[in-house]
Order: structure tokens, then C-alpha cells, then sequence
């Protein structure tokens, strides 16, 4: 079972990409991370 990398949780899915420098992060925070990422560009 995939370990979050960002809060230790484990999670039945990983998501990773360039943003998460290709480590897993469990979905509640992969999700915050794009959200702020978002909201910077729409600044």
C-alpha cells in the first residue's frame, strides 16, 4: 500500500507528477497542492 509522502497516511492509490517531485501523495492532498497551484495562477 502506497505511503503519502506528505502527510505519512497510508492510501489505496498514489497520485504523483512533476508537481509532487514524482513522489506519492495520497488524494486529499494532491488535490490541495493543484488547488493552490490554481489559485496562484489566477491571481
Amino acid at each position: 500500500m502506497p505511503k503519502c509522502e506528505k502527510c505519512g497516511e497510508n492510501t489505496s492509490k498514489g497520485y504523483d507528477c512533476e508537481h509532487t517531485k514524482f513522489e506519492e501523495y495520497c488524494k486529499e492532498c494532491y488535490t490541495e497542492l493543484h488547488y493552490y497551484i490554481n489559485e496562484k495562477e489566477n491571481e
